[in-house]
């Protein structure tokens, strides 16, 4: 069972010579993973012996490398990808620096950088934290749209506000994924993958020259696995995967052109019987009704129930004749048009056009047990709580910008450009409970919410740079941002009561207490924001191999309206938007004949009207606050060592110091001074790679090893609840004989097998959990053609 032990807590004020030599310190001496991971792949060997090799990104709207860009940035290559076994963005959080990762369930997926993360805000006017991109295409549902990571040409990880160039602006970092390309030679690779509970993969990729300047590339993959958890009361597993995906490509470069298009069609579907809720006793006294129930059934049994072990209630609506099964079904495309062309010596002009489209159905028992556990174990609190969730999205954005050539001694360099998106939303809610306990009336019966949003967001941007000499120069941008938002919710009391309490009428929480079954509300609401966001930054190279850099950036998220508001009133008050100031001075250096490479950043950003959701035990409903401000204070160090060659260690750190400043939320808590929720204090991970021949046959032999570990977290603004620190050990080895067509390798995942929790609700006095995933490993083959 998890412990709540005493932690010492470990703060910093403000940003020490002691800290940063400690950070910096820490790096070299354990260097970390995922500081670039492309340059984790491999070494270059010259005169002077291996070096690091740098990797290619365009966060901000030029190739450069990493090293060459004044941003905290994160790359990961496709070969440290496959090295890592990274296929999901939970896999992702455990690689990249500052970047941590909960979620309530697959389509609530949260994401965390530097303390600032967009926590259970899944209503159709809501907006993401940290904003996710796709072949630089927003994209504004991350959960309806998640998909694996196969044939990834690489990932960036941008750290920080981006309040001006990263198309729709987000407010505390941004994930870009960038699909492999199409190539003119012809190229096929595939891969399979057998491993633990069942998992089977497939996936691969063939292109090449279909005609003349046009080239394609087609690529897939399947995946299929057994649950990692069990849902005994109906015999079948949970957490389990069944999916595939498909992207097709066209591009077309055409000989003595500046022209470039290319085309992507994506699909993805997956299905599997809904993830697992386990009831936690909490820190308080007394047990819970559901860890109550759960340890009552262990001595009927002679065993107590495991913590991956749950009997989740199927609910049967108003006019069903059978249980609704706990399931997850997703299904979505998307369509995407890169167009650029090449301007002479003005820059080049490029036309980004995206569409997507999905569909999403979830049902999922909150609590993991309730009254009908088929154990006959029943309390007057033990009430059940089933959550369905039927959304439709579909998405249309469009990107123009002009980008100029960076000048190399001096002059002038601009970028600007406009993004406008038009988002349709359709999110129906279904709460289904019941409850022995009589006076509990509003924990009984059947209600729904029919919400229907349309969402406008346009800006225009603009940046422009100036170099002084080849080592200095001064950037500045400013964007407007406007977003429009409305819709129409209908709130409705389906049925009153339930099989123990069958003459009740009080509708079911979260609608107010004066609504009796088969009535209802219906409320338009409507509300617009706007900002403009500066930036600005110095760039100072003093030679090749060091780059230093300070930074004043602000970003801005728009604000929006409840998903499951409890009457008309509700429904039309709108949360504010959220803006930040951020300032930061960062350095990349590559020391010792670029044997060493170490990048510290350093950051003060002050937020106000951050936007913070929780789980009211009192209405059983999310709400969503404005906190008076947030204050966040940190150091990132990262570093990477080609020791020998072959083999390099390279690594990361974090260490966050943040507090919720006169913030009183609406359950009445004054969490003002508290670290923020969801936030660890500190991250660290380390990995080392080596390749080596065998024999004639080169690089012919490779492992890496990679740990990553998270300290301790709270929950929830109150600081009540927490995740203590836990780490994860993975690693894989392949052996690819001969010409290196063919590759052996094994892999594992969690080799500890270390139990920890994504996301926890409390509960009268229960932390209803869902875990993280255990140990997995197993062994693939790949060929290429």
């Amino acid at each position: 069972m998890l412990k709540h032990n005493l932690v010492a807590r470990c703060r910093f004020n403000r940003f020490s010579m002691t800290a940063i030599g400690l950070a910096l310190i820490a790096a070299v001496a354990t260097p970390a993973a995922a500081q670039d991971a492309g340059e984790q792949a491999g070494s270059e060997q010259d005169s002077q012996g291996p070096q690091i090799a740098d990797i290619v990104v365009t966060a901000q709207r030029r190739d450069s490398t990493v090293q060459d860009t004044s941003a905290a940035i994160s790359a990961f290559s496709a070969e440290s990808i496959e090295a890592a076994r990274i296929l999901s963005f939970e896999d992702l959080a455990g690689q990249a620096t500052s970047l941590s990762f909960t979620a309530l369930s697959p389509i609530d997926q949260e994401f965390n950088i530097r303390g600032i993360t967009n926590t259970r805000l899944d209503s159709p006017s809501a907006d993401q934290s940290i904003g996710i991109f796709v072949d630089d295409v927003y994209v504004g549902r991350s959960g309806l749209f998640n998909f694996d990571m196969y044939d990834i040409e690489r990932v960036e990880v941008v750290r920080g506000p981006q309040g001006v160039l990263l198309g729709r602006n987000v407010v505390g970092g941004a994930i870009s994924i960038y699909s492999a390309r199409p190539q003119a030679d012809f190229g096929a690779g595939m891969t399979v993958s057998y491993g633990n509970y069942n998992e089977k993969l497939a996936r691969g990729h063939v292109t090449g020259t279909i005609s003349g300047p046009l080239t394609g590339r087609l690529s897939f993959q399947y995946r299929n696995r057994d649950g990692f958890n069990q849902d005994l009361l109906h015999d079948v597993d949970l957490d389990d995967v069944d999916s595939i995906q498909f992207r097709g490509q066209l591009m077309v470069e055409p000989d003595d052109s500046d022209f470039t298009a290319r085309l992507v069609f994506d699909y993805t579907k997956d299905e599997s019987n809904g993830f697992h809720s386990v009831a936690i006793d909490g820190p308080a006294a007394g047990s819970g009704p559901w860890s109550a129930a759960r340890a009552a059934i262990g001595v009927i049994r002679g065993r107590p129930l495991r913590l991956r072990e749950g009997l989740p209630e199927w609910p049967r609506y108003k006019g069903d004749t059978a249980d609704t099964p706990q399931q997850l079904n997703r299904e979505a495309w998307g369509l995407s048009l890169r167009m650029d062309q090449g301007l002479g010596g003005f820059g080049t002009l490029s036309s980004i056009t995206g569409y997507r489209k999905g569909e999403a159905f979830n049902v999922y028992d909150q609590t993991g047990i309730g009254p009908d556990n088929g154990f006959g174990v029943i309390s007057p609190t033990l009430f059940t709580f089933p959550v369905n969730e039927d959304e439709d999205i579909r998405q249309f954005s469009q990107e123009l910008r002009v980008v100029s050539e960076e000048q190399s001694d001096r002059g002038f360099d601009w970028i600007f450009g406009a993004y406008y998106q038009h988002d349709k939303v359709t999110k129906l809610d279904r709460f289904w409970a019941e409850v022995p306990l009589t006076v509990l009336t509003t924990l009984s019966g059947e209600s729904r919410w029919d919400n229907r949003a349309t969402n406008e967001s346009y800006a225009f941007f603009g940046q422009l740079g100036y170099r002084f000499s080849p080592k200095l120069r001064v950037v500045a941008g400013i964007r407007y941002s406007r977003d429009r938002k409305g819709g129409i919710v209908t709130g409705t009391a389906t049925e009153g009561g339930d099989k123990f309490n069958p003459n009740d009428q009080v509708a079911l929480t979260p609608l107010a207490g004066t609504f009796r079954e088969g009535q209802s509300f219906t409320a338009r609401y409507s509300d617009s924001w706007s900002e403009i966001t500066p930036q600005a930054t110095i760039e100072f190279k003093p030679n090749d191999d060091m780059l230093f850099y300070g930074t004043f950036s602000t970003g801005y998220k728009g604000g929006g309206f409840e998903d499951d508001p409890a009457n008309a009133a509700a429904a039309v008050s709108s949360y504010d938007p959220e803006t930040v100031t951020s300032f930061e001075i960062g350095g990349k250096l590559d020391l010792f004949d670029r044997r060493l490479r170490l990048n510290v950043a350093l950051f003060d950003m002050k937020y106000k009207n951050l936007q913070v959701t929780q789980t009211s035990a009192a209405c059983l409903c999310n709400i969503t606050d404005n906190a008076a401000d947030a204050k966040i204070q940190g150091i990132e160090a990262e570093a990477t060592v080609a020791v020998a060659t072959g083999l390099t260690l390279s690594g990361g750190l974090t260490l966050l110091d943040t507090k919720y400043i006169a913030f009183i939320d609406s359950l009445g808590n004054d969490n003002s001074g508290n670290f923020l929720q969801r936030t660890p204090k500190a991250q660290w991970n380390v990995a080392a790679d080596f390749v080596t021949d065998i024999g004639d046959w080169s690089d012919a032999l490779r492992m890496n090893v990679n740990y990553s570990h998270q300290a301790r977290l709270f929950w929830a603004p109150d600081n009540l609840q927490r995740e203590d620190g836990y780490g994860q050990l993975g690693g894989r080895i392949s052996l690819t004989p001969g010409n290196g067509d063919v590759t052996f390798s094994l892999w594992g995942r969690n080799l500890t097998n270390t139990l920890y929790r994504t996301n926890i609700i409390a509960f009268f006095g229960d932390e209803v959990s869902r875990l993280g995933a255990p140990r997995q490993y197993g062994a693939e083959v790949s060929v290429r053609f």
